[in-house]
């Protein structure tokens, strides 16, 4: 029967993560706080994909009379679950100083970006959310050791079960199942306007949000964590993970996890050919939008190369610079994660980015965690096609722990 093995997974678990938290807190400390701690991290580990918030609207949220969440700060759970972490755990000298002499370069040239807009209040926002996800980065590295990467695994495969389920669901049914309050699934009904939809067997469907606040959004942090899931045999994870991302209808989500599954499949000497209708992907409306919006955050840059144009000001300066043609206004960060650090805080932030993708590549490789070297060309990948891995909790958290993995301690 399912339901005893099913339980002896879970009792087997939980049975091991008791001697785990014991031997932990024996060995480092000599009060709960260690046991505390990792409860914080297990839970951000299995509610990642959450999406509840409380957000606080300003007359500078609106940008020709429409309400952009882009300027909308925002409260979230698993930023809650972040800056306890950060606090409840003992912090002392780094033993892989790069990392952090990187993230605080990064934060330095965020700076001058901050005094460069009109709305200051979003820039202090958004430099404050960075610097919590750069040093979550920092603390993964600090505290979870590569050899430990199953233990992680497991627990994401948890938090990508029950939203791949919801997200299953929501297609099926073509509707919201259990409402925002269930841990931030957004509310869905075809009728509604402004969601995203396709065509699937010759009629129009909504795709699947999960408790994301897009489909390319399930879909792209989807693919990253299906790699890792193969990577250590989580069949059951990973098929479930994949129709997430089918359901999703992401194409570049598609794209990444075909490229790391070619990827894999070199690595593991198993040679794969894809073939993909990359036709369809260029002419598609949802293209020509992102080129459009390339072209005004090149025109952005332009004016302010140095400083950038403000940091998180994108969509309020977007109407100076172009926006997107169509039916209805476009008002989003450019589509492209370089470019958007580029116009809104200048040459220097964005250098100093890539400098740690850069740095975090050589580890990878430096260490042989090609795992995590195929996880960093994909959200390169996705960085270049869509904001969200800059801009959003879900994204940050996916890309802020590849680069603490990346950077971890190493036990030999």
């Amino acid at each position: 029967m399912v339901y005893p093995k099913v339980f002896q997974q879970f009792q087997h678990f939980f049975h091991s993560s008791k001697t785990y938290l014991l031997r932990v807190k024996n060995k480092f400390s000599t009060n709960p706080r260690s046991l505390l701690i990792l409860l914080i991290f297990y839970l951000l580990l299995i509610l990642f994909p959450t999406n509840l918030a409380k957000h606080f609207n300003f007359p500078q949220s609106y940008v020709l009379g429409i309400l952009i969440d882009y300027l909308s700060p925002a409260i979230y759970l698993t930023e809650i679950l972040v800056l306890l972490l950060l606090v409840v755990s003992p912090w002392k000298r780094p033993r892989r100083g790069i990392f952090l002499i990187l993230i605080l370069l990064f934060l330095i040239s965020l700076l001058p970006s901050i005094f460069g807009g009109s709305f200051r209040a979003i820039s202090l926002y958004r430099f404050i959310e960075i610097a919590l996800w750069l040093f979550f980065g920092l603390w993964v590295s600090e505290n979870i050791r590569w050899k430990k990467r199953k233990r992680v695994f497991l627990l994401l495969s948890w938090g990508v079960f029950w939203v791949s389920l919801l997200a299953l669901g929501q297609f099926c049914l073509q509707r919201s199942i259990l409402g925002y309050w269930f841990l931030g699934e957004p509310f869905l009904r075809p009728s509604m306007a402004g969601l995203a939809k396709t065509g699937f067997l010759g009629r129009e469907v909504l795709r699947a949000y999960g408790t994301f606040p897009h489909p390319n959004v399930l879909g792209g942090v989807l693919s990253i964590l299906l790699i890792w899931f193969l990577s250590v045999k989580r069949w059951k994870s990973f098929f479930l993970g994949l129709g997430g991302v089918l359901v999703s209808f992401s194409r570049v989500a598609l794209l990444s996890l075909l490229g790391g599954l070619v990827c894999l499949s070199l690595w593991a000497k198993r040679f794969s050919f894809v073939v993909f209708d990359y036709q369809s992907l260029i002419s598609s409306f949802s293209v020509s939008r992102r080129w459009e919006l390339l072209r005004s955050s090149w025109e952005m840059f332009k004016s302010s190369p140095l400083l950038g144009t403000g940091l998180g000001h994108f969509t309020i300066n977007l109407p100076d610079f172009g926006i997107p043609s169509g039916l209805t206004l476009f008002i989003q960060p450019v589509h492209n994660i370089f470019a958007l650090i580029a116009s809104e805080s200048g040459i220097f932030a964005l250098f100093i980015f890539l400098l740690i993708l850069v740095m975090a590549l050589r580890e990878t490789i430096r260490r042989k965690r090609f795992i995590l070297t195929i996880s960093l060309l994909q959200l390169i990948f996705l960085g270049l096609f869509d904001h969200y891995l800059y801009t959003l909790p879900q994204g940050l958290f996916i890309l802020l722990l590849t680069l603490g993995l990346s950077f971890s301690y190493s036990d030999n």
